[in-house]
């Protein structure tokens, strides 16, 4: 039986689809079944059975399933297609999915929950590909114009919630509800202390992953969307306990839904990159092996960044042997009765533990554990919205409750009016990277 367009409570709904069978699949799927006697049957989908075959019995080994009588299937489905989508959600019967498949997918599996009424989440914005230099704000420019559709039918879509999108929104909307009457700025930070002993290798999807950093940098200030050229604005941060660190302006899917839900001055997104990963960057920037627009290869079209992205070790196989801890959060001031105040929200992560625990590194840890933290508040009422939301426009509150418990505690670092040495600043750009030709 397929789950009904509305009206049902998704606590009574038979289970949960897991799409993409990547090192963000097996850390959602490891939760969710650690989480079954709340969620149902788990199936984990993927175009490669192989994979979903993997991550259940993996699943099964380290016992990580805590109601034994709820069944882990696996299912062959390519999430391009609508139709096949659907066709999963009701033979499966499953009230939530969460796609971390390829965000090339969003659009399709959106679709396909629209059609179900499952209730839908993701974890970062839908790219179309080989589009570069999307317009902000990316949101508006494909899932915003669904949310109609979604409202019209009671069906319940929560966008990008990972951590950064996702629980850095989170953190937004609880600096708006409990540290400040009036917030000035609020800047995403993300740092990885970690060592996966590789050359070069990307944590996540190396496609996704490299572009976010080559392309131009989208701000929210003073009322409208800045442009900049990629590492021409840094700052530098004493984390707690990973120490100091400088972080680069990289345009990111937060700043284009927070503009609109939380009344800043400023939203900007910084993320650390280590020495040899800019130069190595810069080597195959400036090689064009990180164009995404096709050669001709012996009478073959191939994109270089295809290419790179098939070498490049896979994200899952960095997690044996990663020690280190990662840091994300929120750095936000504003006021609070009438006095300046500087909050830093903010979780570690370690990836040796992660590891332990699910056989995955942390950066894929911090991206499935709130997927399924808000697939529980989905399926338990708190966050079932009956329509298409940004992360940041529902209550913080259950949300962080439940990522903790999942494995993921987070933290306040209240510096008062204290903290004035790390504010954003121009400098000359590292890289005099060639800008690529803007679509016109």
């Amino acid at each position: 039986m397929s789950p009904a367009v509305s009206g049902q409570p998704l606590v009574s709904r038979p289970g949960i689809i897991i799409l993409g069978a990547g090192g963000v699949g097996n850390v959602a799927a490891q939760k969710a079944a650690m989480n079954n006697a709340r969620l149902g049957t788990v199936t984990i989908a993927t175009r490669t059975l192989a994979k979903a075959e993997a991550i259940r019995a993996d699943i099964l080994a380290r016992g990580n399933r805590e109601d034994p009588s709820q069944a882990i299937e696996v299912a062959k489905v390519d999430a391009m297609d609508p139709a096949a989508v659907a066709a999963l959600i009701r033979k499966s019967g499953a009230g939530i999915l969460i796609n971390v498949a390829s965000n090339h997918t969003n659009l399709a599996v959106l679709e396909a929950c629209l059609e179900t009424g499952c209730a839908y989440l993701d974890t970062s914005v839908y790219e179309k590909p080989g589009e570069e230099f999307a317009p902000a704000p990316w949101y508006a420019n494909y899932e915003w114009a669904m949310a109609d559709n979604f409202a019209e039918r009671g069906v319940t879509a929560v966008l990008s919630i990972g951590f950064d999108p996702g629980a850095t929104n989170a953190f937004a909307a609880k600096a708006q509800k409990s540290y400040f009457d009036e917030i000035e700025s609020i800047d995403i930070l993300d740092v990885n202390a970690g060592d996966h002993g590789r050359f070069f290798a990307t944590n996540f999807n190396p496609i996704i992953n490299l572009r976010e950093i080559m392309e131009d940098v989208i701000y929210w200030q003073d009322g409208g969307f800045k442009t900049i050229p990629p590492h021409s604005r840094s700052l530098s941060f004493d984390f707690p306990k990973l120490g100091q660190h400088k972080l680069f302006s990289v345009g990111h899917d937060e700043v284009h839904s927070l503009y609109k839900h939380i009344p800043a001055k400023r939203i900007e997104f910084w993320m650390g990159f280590g020495e040899r990963y800019l130069k190595v960057f810069e080597t195959l920037y400036n090689l064009g092996l990180l164009s995404s627009q096709s050669v001709d290869v012996q009478g073959q079209q191939i994109a270089p960044l295809d290419v790179l992205a098939a070498v490049l070790p896979d994200p899952a196989s960095l997690a044996a042997g990663y020690t280190g801890e990662c840091c994300i959060g929120n750095l936000v001031r504003g006021t609070k009765d009438g006095r300046p105040r500087q909050v830093f929200l903010h979780a570690f992560c370690d990836h040796e533990a992660c590891f332990n625990e699910v056989g995955s590194q942390a950066i894929s840890y911090t991206t499935g554990v709130p997927a399924v933290a808000a697939a529980l508040c989905i399926a338990e009422g708190a966050w079932d919205a009956k329509r298409m939301v940004n992360v940041e426009e529902l209550d913080p509150d259950p949300f962080l409750k439940e990522m903790a418990r999942q494995g993921i505690d987070w933290h306040v670092t209240d510096y008062g009016e204290s903290l004035t040495a790390h504010r954003p600043c121009d400098h000359e750009t590292i890289y005099k990277l060639p800008q690529f030709a803007k679509p016109s």
